[in-house]
């Protein structure tokens, strides 16, 4: 079958022929409609030591929806024909993590495209207990966003106390910053969405989403905060982006006792002014992947249309043109960039 595959230690990726998954009982063989590329796809992509230890080669891609076209004997409640997507993490089940429901925490978690096959191929194997319905009224391109809006759901509401009225700072306009975004705004928010020169397109994703934008290499962000909140800073900097100096500027924007959440991966080890966090009383804290309940509820947000989802996708690819995708994503000049395996 035809696939996108990471096979060396290095920079770079490569469409190839490999041979079709064979499935294990308890799993299904799905025909994939739709693969995009993740922020942490174009980690793997360079290579970044944050990916250095993943297994190789590798089908990649941990964003993927389809149809079930082959069931295992120890599949339950799932048929062929069934339009599905799926969780990016098989948890162990086993470990303390696991045990208190932080399965997104889990000590021996495999993730599709890093260290089993993923979806960016005509198809995947997966347990049936990673699988998630995709209803009629989404389609397959909106299926393979549920994943990383099931991730800014977990970012933004199990890991971000937000008040009615609280000013989040959104650094960062990718995919799963103007996810988080549309979730701050429901949950009451006022919202602000920065990026930089080469987030033109972003831009206008996110003003078309209804948000102010802040281009912080031509604009002052700390001067529009300050004025904007009277002197007292953000409630929230939420740092959607693995470029390290936006750590700093977080912490510079927000109020004393005000909050900062990363969820960017960075390629780099990153400074951080620990004695302003402390004088000033700032919560900072990671957050990483998603629950899987978080996927159920993403799905109605994305299906009732509380938060739109297609508007993010920019591109659409075959999987031949695995090199001009990348090229896409990584030079930013779109937003979501999607395979369809179909597309010739």
């Amino acid at each position: 079958m035809r696939a996108v595959v990471k096979s060396k230690p290095a920079p770079g990726v490569e469409f190839a022929e490999v041979p079709k998954p064979k499935i294990a009982p308890d799993e299904v063989l799905i025909e994939v409609k739709a693969a995009a590329i993740c922020g942490s796809d174009l980690g793997i992509y360079d290579y970044t030591p944050a990916y250095s230890k993943m297994r190789l080669p590798v089908v990649m891609g941990h964003e993927f929806s389809g149809r079930i076209v082959e069931a295992g004997p120890q599949v339950k409640g799932y048929a062929v024909g069934d339009r599905v997507l799926a969780e990016s993490v098989k948890a162990c089940g086993a470990c303390a993590y696991c045990r208190s429901g932080q399965e997104n925490l889990c000590d021996a978690s495999t993730l599709f495209g890093i260290h089993v096959d993923g979806g960016m191929a005509e198809y995947i194997a997966v347990p049936y207990k990673l699988l998630h319905r995709l209803p009629e009224e989404l389609s397959y391109e909106a299926g393979a966003l549920i994943e990383p809006l099931s991730n800014a759901l977990h970012f933004v509401k199990d890991c971000t106390p937000i008040r009615l009225g609280d000013l989040a700072v959104v650094q960062g306009c990718g995919p799963i910053g103007l996810f988080s975004a549309q979730l701050f705004r429901l949950a009451g928010a006022e919202v602000m969405v920065t990026g930089v020169n080469v987030d033109t397109e972003r831009f206008k994703i996110a003003e078309g989403l209804g948000f102010e934008t802040v281009n912080v290499e031509r604009e002052d962000l700390a001067k529009i905060v300050t004025e904007r909140t009277g002197g007292r800073g953000a409630d929230i900097a939420f740092v959607a982006t693995g470029a390290p100096p936006a750590v700093a500027q977080a912490t510079q924007i927000v109020k004393k006792r005000g909050r900062v959440t990363v969820i960017g991966i960075f390629g780099r080890p990153v400074e951080v002014p620990m004695t302003q966090v402390v004088r000033r009383e700032i919560t900072l804290s990671g957050a990483y992947d998603a629950k899987p309940e978080n996927f159920d509820q993403s799905i109605s947000l994305a299906r009732s249309g509380a938060v739109k989802v297609e508007t993010l996708i920019t591109h659409r690819l075959p999987l031949e043109k695995a090199s001009e995708a990348f090229e896409a994503a990584k030079s930013r000049v779109g937003c979501k960039v999607v395979f369809i395996p179909q597309l010739r």
